[in-house]
């Protein structure tokens, strides 16, 4: 019996990066529609891993960069949120807005838009694996710990809704 691998061989490591931080750095990107945001989170989350990579078996690697990242962007929601809540209440005590506070406010609105699909986030982000990341049914049931028929019933009503909206695909 061979031993198993250890992320904190920096090859290992390396080959964790390689295989995984761009389809994680999209993940992160599409729920958050931030690229700078997605880079920061997946960062930190490579750091968070090398940081514990004694505690954390190869195999489960991908799952503790996934949940790492993932409470990392729930960490910033809840922020944006107190931080938006505190606008508002200042909002309602000055009259007059600056300019640079308008473009902030037209800014995180045109992001609300957006974040606001017609898709649910679980076909949205299977859609968007599939079709912006050219990722395979099987690499996507991987990544997100579901079963291949999960990923095939997620994209079959991704797109039976999308064909709804705007007609064929």
């Amino acid at each position: 019996m061979k031993p198993e691998k250890s992320v904190c061989e920096s090859k290992n490591f390396d080959a964790l990066f390689k295989q995984h931080s761009r389809t994680l750095r999209n993940y992160i990107y599409y729920k958050s529609g931030d690229a700078e945001l997605a880079e920061d989170l997946v960062q930190e989350a490579y750091i968070k891993l090398w940081n514990n990579c004694k505690k954390i078996p190869f195999d489960n690697a991908l799952f503790f960069l996934k949940r790492v990242a993932n409470n990392a962007f729930l960490n910033v929601v809840k922020h944006k949120k107190v931080v938006l809540q505190h606008k508002q209440i200042k909002k309602s005590e000055v009259d007059v807005e600056s300019p640079e506070f308008l473009l902030e406010e037209k800014e995180f609105l045109q992001k609300l838009e957006n974040a606001i699909a017609r898709l649910s986030e679980k076909q949205r982000e299977v859609f968007l694996l599939n079709r912006i990341d050219k990722k395979t049914y099987g690499e996507i049931a991987v990544f997100l710990d579901i079963s291949k028929k999960a990923v095939e019933k997620r994209m079959h009503n991704a797109l039976k809704v999308l064909r709804k909206e705007i007609g064929d695909i």
